[in-house]
């Protein structure tokens, strides 16, 4: 059986792909990658307009992108930063490397202009 997702699973670990398994059926999995996708895509398409990421839009794209974080990790902040070092993917090809570092440069300054706003940053909460 042939999956259109195998370039972006084959960077995931065992643990992260035993997490999926567990989380996800073939159905809910396949949606998940798709919106994960089009987020990124929307992210590719608001940098390339020069949006700010601190506008409405870019703030919407904040939203819906902690949204499918929270998703994926069912609220388990402890996942946090394994999802981090998933998403800076290493081990990618140059193209989906690239592809993904200009996603994470609109993304990572969108997402703390949406924490700031609603005044908290669970990336720093646990660290004191």
């Amino acid at each position: 059986m042939k999956n259109d997702y195998y370039w972006l699973i084959k960077h995931f670990d065992d643990q992260t792909l035993d997490y999926i398994r567990g989380r996800f059926d073939k159905e809910s999995g396949l949606a998940f990658l798709e919106r994960f996708i089009n987020l990124q895509e929307e992210a590719l398409c608001l940098q390339k307009a020069g949006v700010p990421p601190e506008s409405e839009q870019g703030q919407a794209l904040a939203q819906a992108f902690w949204g499918m974080v929270m998703d994926f990790t069912g609220g388990d902040m402890a996942m946090l930063p394994k999802l981090m070092d998933i998403g800076r993917f290493a081990q990618a090809d140059g193209e989906w490397k690239e592809k993904q570092a200009i996603v994470n440069r609109y993304i990572e300054p969108a997402l703390d202009a949406y924490f700031t706003k609603l005044g908290t940053n669970p990336f720093e909460e646990g660290k004191k």
